[in-house]
Protein backbone atom coordinates (compact mmCIF):
# COMPACT_ATOMS: atom_id res chain seq x y z
CA UNK A 1 0.00 0.00 0.00
CA UNK A 2 1.30 3.47 -1.14
CA UNK A 3 1.30 6.36 1.62
CA UNK A 4 -1.31 8.88 0.86
CA UNK A 5 0.18 12.02 0.45
CA UNK A 6 0.20 15.20 3.15
CA UNK A 7 -1.66 18.02 2.15
CA UNK A 8 1.54 20.70 2.42
CA UNK A 9 -0.12 23.62 3.45
CA UNK A 10 -2.40 21.86 6.02
CA UNK A 11 -6.06 22.70 4.30
CA UNK A 12 -6.16 21.80 0.42
CA UNK A 13 -4.42 19.60 -2.18
CA UNK A 14 -2.63 22.04 -4.52
CA UNK A 15 -2.27 21.45 -7.99
CA UNK A 16 1.35 20.26 -7.65
CA UNK A 17 0.14 17.54 -4.95
CA UNK A 18 -2.76 15.95 -7.18
CA UNK A 19 0.16 15.76 -10.32
CA UNK A 20 1.75 13.45 -7.52
CA UNK A 21 -1.17 11.44 -6.88
CA UNK A 22 -1.56 10.89 -10.21
CA UNK A 23 2.12 10.12 -10.98
CA UNK A 24 1.53 7.29 -7.80
CA UNK A 25 -1.01 6.16 -8.97
CA UNK A 26 0.36 5.46 -12.54
CA UNK A 27 3.81 4.58 -11.01
CA UNK A 28 5.48 1.30 -9.29
CA UNK A 29 2.66 -0.47 -6.99
CA UNK A 30 0.13 1.91 -8.32
CA UNK A 31 -3.55 1.27 -9.37
CA UNK A 32 -3.69 -1.20 -12.00
CA UNK A 33 -6.61 0.50 -14.59
CA UNK A 34 -4.34 3.74 -13.87
CA UNK A 35 -1.53 2.16 -15.03
CA UNK A 36 -2.55 0.50 -18.04
CA UNK A 37 -4.69 4.04 -19.73
CA UNK A 38 -3.31 5.58 -22.87
CA UNK A 39 -3.92 8.49 -24.86
CA UNK A 40 -6.50 6.47 -26.50
CA UNK A 41 -8.18 4.99 -24.14
CA UNK A 42 -8.66 8.39 -22.03
CA UNK A 43 -10.97 9.68 -25.16
CA UNK A 44 -14.36 8.65 -24.14
CA UNK A 45 -13.69 9.65 -20.04
CA UNK A 46 -12.44 13.22 -21.32
CA UNK A 47 -15.42 14.15 -23.46
CA UNK A 48 -17.79 12.48 -20.43
CA UNK A 49 -16.04 14.57 -17.68
CA UNK A 50 -16.68 17.71 -20.39
CA UNK A 51 -20.33 17.36 -20.73
CA UNK A 52 -20.73 16.12 -17.06
CA UNK A 53 -19.23 20.03 -15.81
CA UNK A 54 -21.08 21.57 -19.01
CA UNK A 55 -24.34 20.16 -17.25
CA UNK A 56 -22.93 21.52 -13.74
CA UNK A 57 -22.92 24.84 -15.01
CA UNK A 58 -26.52 24.86 -16.76
CA UNK A 59 -28.26 23.61 -13.34
CA UNK A 60 -25.81 26.19 -11.39
CA UNK A 61 -24.67 23.57 -9.25
CA UNK A 62 -21.25 25.36 -7.67
CA UNK A 63 -20.56 21.85 -5.15
CA UNK A 64 -20.65 20.04 -8.42
CA UNK A 65 -19.31 22.20 -10.81
CA UNK A 66 -16.34 21.78 -8.48
CA UNK A 67 -16.22 18.28 -8.59
CA UNK A 68 -16.67 17.62 -12.81
CA UNK A 69 -13.89 20.86 -13.15
CA UNK A 70 -11.26 18.51 -10.68
CA UNK A 71 -12.45 14.94 -13.14
CA UNK A 72 -11.89 17.26 -16.44
CA UNK A 73 -8.47 18.28 -14.96
CA UNK A 74 -7.41 15.03 -13.51
CA UNK A 75 -8.01 14.11 -17.26
CA UNK A 76 -5.13 16.50 -18.34
CA UNK A 77 -3.08 15.77 -15.68
CA UNK A 78 -3.75 11.61 -16.87
CA UNK A 79 -2.68 12.93 -20.52
CA UNK A 80 0.73 15.28 -19.38
CA UNK A 81 1.99 11.65 -17.22
CA UNK A 82 0.83 9.23 -20.04
CA UNK A 83 2.93 11.98 -22.70
CA UNK A 84 5.78 12.08 -20.29
CA UNK A 85 6.50 8.55 -19.56
CA UNK A 86 6.64 8.18 -23.71
CA UNK A 87 8.71 11.11 -23.67
CA UNK A 88 6.49 13.56 -25.93
CA UNK A 89 5.65 16.23 -23.13
CA UNK A 90 4.68 17.05 -19.67
CA UNK A 91 2.60 19.85 -17.73
CA UNK A 92 5.24 22.04 -18.04
CA UNK A 93 4.74 21.84 -21.78
CA UNK A 94 1.15 22.45 -22.00
CA UNK A 95 0.80 25.49 -19.43
CA UNK A 96 3.86 26.68 -21.22
CA UNK A 97 1.68 26.60 -24.69
CA UNK A 98 -1.31 27.62 -23.23
CA UNK A 99 0.36 30.86 -21.62
CA UNK A 100 1.96 31.36 -25.36
CA UNK A 101 -1.22 31.08 -26.92
CA UNK A 102 -2.92 33.44 -24.29
CA UNK A 103 0.12 36.10 -25.03
CA UNK A 104 0.26 35.80 -29.09
CA UNK A 105 -4.01 36.13 -29.44
CA UNK A 106 -4.60 38.63 -27.21
CA UNK A 107 -2.95 40.87 -29.56
CA UNK A 108 -5.33 43.93 -27.96
CA UNK A 109 -3.72 43.21 -24.63
CA UNK A 110 -0.34 42.20 -25.14
CA UNK A 111 -0.10 43.92 -28.67
CA UNK A 112 -0.75 46.82 -30.58
CA UNK A 113 -4.40 45.79 -32.00
CA UNK A 114 -7.22 47.28 -30.01
CA UNK A 115 -10.58 46.02 -29.34
CA UNK A 116 -13.55 48.18 -27.05
CA UNK A 117 -16.15 45.54 -27.30
CA UNK A 118 -16.03 41.82 -26.97
CA UNK A 119 -16.91 41.18 -31.02
CA UNK A 120 -13.47 43.20 -31.57
CA UNK A 121 -11.59 41.23 -28.95
CA UNK A 122 -12.90 37.73 -30.57
CA UNK A 123 -12.45 39.18 -34.12
CA UNK A 124 -8.66 39.71 -32.90
CA UNK A 125 -8.32 36.21 -31.91
CA UNK A 126 -9.17 34.23 -34.55
CA UNK A 127 -6.79 36.53 -36.95
CA UNK A 128 -4.12 35.64 -34.74
CA UNK A 129 -4.93 31.99 -34.76
CA UNK A 130 -5.20 32.18 -38.54
CA UNK A 131 -1.89 33.97 -38.78
CA UNK A 132 -0.37 31.55 -36.36
CA UNK A 133 -1.58 28.46 -38.20
CA UNK A 134 -0.57 29.74 -41.76
CA UNK A 135 -4.02 29.51 -43.20
CA UNK A 136 -3.73 30.99 -46.24
CA UNK A 137 -7.55 29.85 -47.62
CA UNK A 138 -11.24 29.71 -46.20
CA UNK A 139 -11.00 25.48 -47.24
CA UNK A 140 -7.87 25.19 -44.72
CA UNK A 141 -9.44 27.38 -41.58
CA UNK A 142 -12.75 25.09 -41.99
CA UNK A 143 -10.61 21.90 -42.44
CA UNK A 144 -9.58 22.40 -39.12
CA UNK A 145 -12.84 22.28 -37.64
CA UNK A 146 -12.24 18.83 -35.75
CA UNK A 147 -14.35 16.47 -37.14
CA UNK A 148 -15.43 14.64 -33.99
CA UNK A 149 -17.12 17.64 -32.91
CA UNK A 150 -21.31 16.82 -32.42
CA UNK A 151 -22.37 17.32 -36.53
CA UNK A 152 -24.99 20.43 -35.08
CA UNK A 153 -21.40 22.16 -33.79
CA UNK A 154 -19.25 21.80 -36.52
CA UNK A 155 -22.10 22.31 -39.26
CA UNK A 156 -22.52 25.76 -37.15
CA UNK A 157 -19.20 26.52 -36.83
CA UNK A 158 -17.96 26.37 -40.24
CA UNK A 159 -21.28 28.22 -41.34
CA UNK A 160 -19.91 30.91 -39.35
CA UNK A 161 -16.34 30.88 -40.73
CA UNK A 162 -18.18 31.01 -44.20
CA UNK A 163 -20.17 33.78 -43.20
CA UNK A 164 -17.67 36.04 -41.95
CA UNK A 165 -15.54 35.41 -44.90
CA UNK A 166 -18.25 37.02 -46.84
CA UNK A 167 -18.36 33.37 -48.78
CA UNK A 168 -22.26 32.23 -47.92
CA UNK A 169 -24.56 30.57 -50.23
CA UNK A 170 -28.20 29.64 -50.17
CA UNK A 171 -27.17 25.65 -51.07
CA UNK A 172 -24.48 24.46 -52.71
CA UNK A 173 -26.59 22.30 -55.03
CA UNK A 174 -27.98 25.41 -56.27
CA UNK A 175 -31.16 24.87 -55.34
CA UNK A 176 -33.33 26.72 -52.64
CA UNK A 177 -34.28 25.23 -49.29
CA UNK A 178 -37.86 25.32 -48.24
CA UNK A 179 -38.55 26.38 -45.03
CA UNK A 180 -41.86 27.11 -43.07
CA UNK A 181 -43.71 30.37 -44.34
CA UNK A 182 -42.26 33.09 -42.07
CA UNK A 183 -39.79 31.37 -39.77
CA UNK A 184 -37.79 33.75 -38.00
CA UNK A 185 -34.50 32.17 -37.35
CA UNK A 186 -33.95 35.12 -34.54
CA UNK A 187 -36.03 32.99 -32.48
CA UNK A 188 -34.33 30.13 -30.59
CA UNK A 189 -37.57 28.67 -30.28
CA UNK A 190 -38.62 28.29 -33.53
CA UNK A 191 -35.43 27.17 -34.60
CA UNK A 192 -35.86 24.65 -31.84
CA UNK A 193 -38.96 23.85 -33.07
CA UNK A 194 -37.64 23.32 -36.33
CA UNK A 195 -35.31 21.10 -35.54
CA UNK A 196 -36.53 19.04 -33.85
CA UNK A 197 -39.60 18.55 -36.50
CA UNK A 198 -36.74 17.64 -38.97
CA UNK A 199 -35.12 15.27 -36.40
CA UNK A 200 -38.30 13.46 -35.88
CA UNK A 201 -39.25 13.41 -39.91
CA UNK A 202 -36.03 11.63 -40.76
CA UNK A 203 -36.28 9.53 -37.81
CA UNK A 204 -39.33 8.05 -39.76
CA UNK A 205 -37.82 7.93 -42.64
CA UNK A 206 -34.80 6.06 -41.30
CA UNK A 207 -32.66 8.64 -41.97
CA UNK A 208 -29.76 8.98 -38.89
CA UNK A 209 -29.50 13.19 -38.75
CA UNK A 210 -26.07 13.35 -37.02
CA UNK A 211 -24.95 11.59 -40.21
CA UNK A 212 -26.64 13.25 -42.82
CA UNK A 213 -25.60 16.11 -41.50
CA UNK A 214 -22.37 15.24 -40.98
CA UNK A 215 -21.73 14.16 -44.62
CA UNK A 216 -23.82 17.68 -45.80
CA UNK A 217 -20.80 20.01 -43.39
CA UNK A 218 -17.90 17.71 -45.58
CA UNK A 219 -19.85 18.67 -48.84
CA UNK A 220 -19.63 22.43 -47.91
CA UNK A 221 -16.17 22.25 -47.08
CA UNK A 222 -14.85 20.24 -49.90
CA UNK A 223 -16.89 22.72 -51.68
CA UNK A 224 -14.83 25.48 -50.79
CA UNK A 225 -11.54 23.75 -51.27
CA UNK A 226 -12.20 24.26 -55.44
CA UNK A 227 -13.63 27.65 -55.08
Amino acid sequence: MLEIPKKKNGKKYDMEELREIVEKLRGPGGCPWDREQTHYTLIKPMIEEAYEAVDAIEKNDTAKMTEEFGDVLLQVLFHASVAQENGEFDLDDITDRCAQKMLSRHTHIFGTQHADNPDEALANWEAAKIKEKGFTSLYQDLADIPEVFPALMRAQKAAKKIRKAGAAESDISGESTVFPENTDFSDEKQVGRLLYEICRRAEECGVECELALKRETDEVIRSKKES
